[in-house]
């Protein structure tokens, strides 16, 4: 799921040129507390955007990751490596079954055998444990078993191929074609995510062929293996396990795919971890009502009652939000100081505190940065209707929302049973409102609103005697913010700013969010500093979850330097 659901610089730099309204400025600063205002959201530092100092790690005596990992053989090596795993087609189809069912699990055998013969040195020296028959932890040990250890964690499964696209592919999706002139690697999985598991391992097969490596601090690698179908068989069961082996908040530090990895404005070059997930919550809506032939039909249809619904909810978005202090605003506070003549606009509102018009801006860019900031709601699923000269009886949609810190499960619901009042009236139907559902409840409680029902009351024809039932079926809470100061966030922005400075003068990390979901859903428990960031450019990773997935190898390499930098930073920190 590396796919990246965060806003894009570039993006919102070629529109930023969008009026700003004439909105009332909410935690507006006066002109003289200018420079306070743009510091303001920087948390916990006195300063502008407060970067913490490049790490280098060569304290540790070893070969540095930029000698490693550049030039044509390293990136030969790279492409060797990565192939064989590609080539493996490991899809996560939502209807499998039991492991020892379904014939569809079978390739996810040949994944640990290839990765036994790629990294000879790294099966020699860590303890590999298999988790739910697939779930794959590679553990180096450390020599001071008091110093927490760091997790860095990848997934296995593929998404599948459409049989109708194979056609458009340059190169079959499983072929692991590496075309040398374009310099990138084409396949199903090239990028999402085996190119972290083969960087992850490459890195740690570095180190361990260098005897002066001996790590203090033990890192742990989880691969799961169904983080395309929610990640509940593979991450879910690994938590587990590692929460049985280190406790709750037992790991340092957590890092997983995401974010919005590289993006550049002019001389500026901006890293963008997401530092939290946006909530997930399903809503279906069922209407029955009384059938028959169509010859004699009522004037509306239960599907063309359901359209209505449908109509209002659509015409009914959310309203854009940038919290003060949040991991958003603390980005554009990054922005409007290290690229202030990029976005003139933004830099204006952030510059005055006028977050009503910085959201603005955002959500007139792009998709991707309406949503950064913005709950979203999809009407995904619809069925009705058994026969073309039948009255439908039974018409069932369902809305995915992708909700922003704002707004609530419980809000959510409310706000959906007010939008549907009107047509529930209208044609004289029986509400049933998430009946027994514990957020709606307390939503409800907490506001002092009492219960949402309405009772069918036949006072008018026709009568449709309709029951519209709404049920939340599948939800997830946002998940909690990790930290954007204090010594772990340091380490760790520190190592992206010395591993990447070679390409900008000024490399900033600045946070963000996911408006998706990644397997560290599964390890909330295990560690409060979560971070999601794959280190690559957007040009890195094309065309995820689509035709010609591919990976620009060249980059690929700055992957693994990344991790390799990164262990050796954590393994020097002391923050325990």
């Amino acid at each position: 799921m590396m796919r990246y659901f965060t806003f894009s610089l570039i993006t919102i730099a070629v529109v930023a040129t969008v009026s700003v309204p004439a909105l009332a400025y909410d935690n507006q600063y006066p002109l003289g507390e200018l420079d306070d205002a743009v510091g303001a959201g920087t948390s916990g530092h006195g300063s502008r955007c407060h970067l913490p100092r490049p790490i280098d790690p060569s304290e540790d005596g070893l070969v540095s990751s930029q000698e490693l990992f550049s030039g044509i053989d390293a990136l030969e090596t790279l492409v060797q490596r990565h192939q064989p795993l590609v080539r493996i087609p490991s899809i996560c189809y939502d209807d499998l079954g039991d492991f020892d069912d379904d014939e569809r699990w079978k390739p996810f055998y040949d994944i640990p055998i290839v990765l036994k013969e790629t990294y000879p040195l790294v099966h020699e020296y860590a303890t590999v444990d298999t988790v739910n028959r697939f779930g794959l932890v590679y553990t180096v040990q450390g020599s001071e078993k008091d110093l927490a250890p760091i997790l860095l964690t990848a997934h296995q499964d593929v998404v599948p191929v459409e049989s109708e696209t194979l056609d458009q592919w340059e190169y079959p999706p499983f072929e692991a074609f590496y075309n040398e002139t374009e310099g990138f690697l084409y396949g199903r999985g090239a990028s999402d995510d085996k190119s972290a598991v083969t960087a992850l391992m490459s890195a740690m097969e570095a180190l361990l062929s260098q005897d002066e490596y001996q790590p203090r601090r033990s890192v742990i690698f989880a691969f799961g293996f169904d983080e395309e179908c929610s990640g509940y068989r593979g991450a879910g069961e690994i938590s587990k396990h590692l929460e049985e082996r280190y406790g709750e908040g037992g790991i340092a530090v957590i890092l997983d795919e995401g974010g919005a990895g590289l993006q550049s404005l002019g001389d500026t070059l901006y890293a963008l971890p997401a530092v939290y997930e946006k909530g997930y919550l399903d809503v279906w809506f069922d209407l029955n009502v009384v059938g028959g032939h169509s010859s004699t039909p009522p004037p509306n249809t239960a599907i063309g009652i359901m359209s209505e619904i449908i109509t209002t909810l659509e015409w009914n978005p959310f309203e854009p939000k940038i919290e003060w202090d949040s991991p958003v605003h603390q980005a554009l506070v990054c922005l409007a100081r290290y690229s202030p003549h990029a976005l003139p606009e933004l830099t204006e509102a952030v510059h005055y505190g006028n977050l009503k018009a910085a959201a603005h801006i955002l959500a007139q860019a792009s998709r991707d940065s309406q949503y950064f900031i913005q709950t979203s709601q999809a009407v995904d699923w619809i069925a009705g209707g058994q026969k073309i000269n039948a009255l439908p009886e039974f018409v069932s949609v369902g809305v995915n929302h992708r909700y922003a810190p704002q707004d609530s499960i419980g809000g959510i619901q409310h706000r959906i049973v007010h939008l549907v009042k009107d047509t529930v009236r209208k044609y004289n139907l029986h509400l049933q409102a998430f009946k027994g559902d514990e957020d709606y409840e307390r939503y409800l409680t907490t506001n002092g609103i009492p219960p949402q029902e309405e009772n069918a009351r036949h006072l008018w024809k026709p009568v449709y005697n309709g029951t519209l039932v709404l049920e939340a079926r599948k939800k997830s809470y946002i998940t909690p913010q990790s930290p954007t100061s204090g010594p772990i966030w340091d380490t760790f922005a520190g190592t992206v700013r010395y591993t990447f400075a070679r390409q900008a003068p000024t490399v900033v990390v600045a946070p963000g969010a996911m408006t998706g979901n990644t397997d560290t859903r599964h390890y909330l428990r295990l560690s409060e500093n979560i971070y999601r960031w794959s280190p690559g450019s957007l040009k890195s990773f094309s065309n995820i979850h689509t035709i010609n997935e591919r990976l620009l190898v060249s980059e690929h390499l700055n992957m693994a330097k990344f991790y390799y930098d990164f262990i050796r930073n954590f393994d020097q920190a002391d923050f325990d």
